[in-house]
């Protein structure tokens, strides 16, 4: 097994140093708690079991200052109670996979400013990069254990990450990438020019397992009475070292080696915003996760990754036609539709997937539950050689600040 990369003796000068610290007033630090009821359904028209879990997660998080502008704590605990299970429950990851409720400290890391423009954290923490991504759709999210350092150099964003362990959603546990205990190392950086043009560069590497890289270039111009946008995602993976560690799918030929590229063109004008994006990917499966979603359950940033599919399946072309509405008469109000279809041959034969999903969300804007939020999602989904499936989702969130 590989060393662990934050160990408990490792954290007793950094607690003496906190302890040390001298006192900050309360308003420097933040704790807050988020209430979130979220009901999830899943009508199968093929094989498994329809799936029905209702929870109610209540997230703690707390964000300390810098105290002696130099070190810090940030820390999050979720609890997941059961409301409602029945059916298929390991079908929908609200609760655990027994359909039970859970609780788990998802973040605590230390942070230490070095400068005015770079900050590290170890520890438990949440990671959203274009390589390595916690999502938030569920009762809780998913969190890593990581050493990440972030800051900028000449108005050009950097971040380096390294992360051995992660929680998905819906356990409580933190889990290897690999049955050797291997990291995945990513260093990635941004860039906004003048002219409104954004690029974004990032490469991750795992072991014995695969490398990714990912590229993403946007650019926005005024048209008439609205904004233009163009943005384009390029993803590439490789198989490197013995592969002993990969779980990816590679292929006929038996070595992975396949990219994602993604363009799309938005056009906004007032509360609608319409957008067109076509998606095309190499020869093999393009997996965005780094163990196979045995743990990992990192998501593409393109714009066809959707409620449901991702549109990632060899030489799988697909396009999207997408809607977004943000009412001005309804402060607060808001909605979503988009249609995603691809092909692609497997086999020999010819394989079509669509999904159509719509979202609404609604957050009251004055009384005293102000910004309390409902939200409806909804998909329809047909998988080519499989079947079809409905996914529906209502979630109510509620955050208290308490200073």
């Amino acid at each position: 097994m590989k060393t662990k990369i934050i160990k408990t003796a490792a954290l007793a000068p950094v607690i003496g140093t906190l302890l040390a610290a001298p006192a900050v007033m309360a308003q420097d630090h933040d704790l807050s708690v988020t209430f979130r009821t979220h009901y999830g359904q899943v009508d199968r028209h093929f094989g498994p079991q329809d799936s029905e879990e209702m929870s109610q997660a209540i997230r703690l998080d707390y964000r300390s200052p810098y105290f002696n502008d130099l070190i810090g704590f940030d820390g999050s605990l979720y609890a997941v109670l059961k409301l409602h299970a029945a059916k298929n429950t390991a079908g929908i990851p609200l609760l655990d996979e027994d359909g039970d409720g859970f609780s788990k400290l998802g973040q605590a890391n230390i942070k230490l400013k070095l400068g005015d423009d770079w900050h590290l954290r170890a520890g438990r923490m949440r990671i959203v990069s274009p390589l390595m991504t916690d999502t938030d759709g569920r009762s809780e999210p998913s969190t890593r254990r990581a050493i990440k350092l972030d800051g900028s150099i000449a108005g050009v964003s950097l971040y380096g990450i390294y992360s051995d362990e992660v929680s998905t959603t819906g356990e409580n546990t933190f889990k290897e990438y690999t049955a050797d205990g291997d990291a995945v190392s990513i260093l990635g950086g941004s860039y906004e020019f003048e002219n409104g043009l954004a690029l974004h560069l990032s490469h991750g590497h795992l072991a014995d397992a695969k490398r990714q890289t990912f590229i993403n270039a946007s650019y926005g111009m005024p048209l008439g009475d609205g904004t233009l946008l163009f943005d384009a995602y390029h993803y590439m993976a490789k198989e490197v070292g013995d592969g002993s560690n990969l779980a990816d799918d590679p292929g006929a030929d038996g070595e992975l080696d396949t990219y994602l590229s993604n363009l799309a063109v938005a056009y906004k004008q007032g509360d609608l915003k319409y957008t067109l994006s076509w998606q095309t990917v190499g020869d093999d499966l393009y997996e965005p996760s780094w163990d196979g979603f045995n743990n990992d359950r990192s998501v593409l940033w393109s714009w066809n990754s959707v409620q449901i599919l991702d549109f990632y399946n060899a030489n799988q072309d697909s396009w999207q036609a997408r809607v977004d509405y943000s009412s001005s008469a309804v402060p607060g109000l808001s909605m979503m539709g988009r249609y995603t279809e691809g092909d692609y041959t497997q086999g020999g034969v010819r394989y079509e997937d669509s999904e159509f999903d719509f979202e609404t969300k609604y957050v009251l804007q004055t009384g005293p539950l102000k910004d309390l939020s409902f939200q409806l999602r909804y998909a329809d989904v047909e998988i080519g050689g499989v079947g079809d499936l409905e996914d529906i989702r209502v979630i109510a969130e509620y955050t208290k600040t308490f200073f």
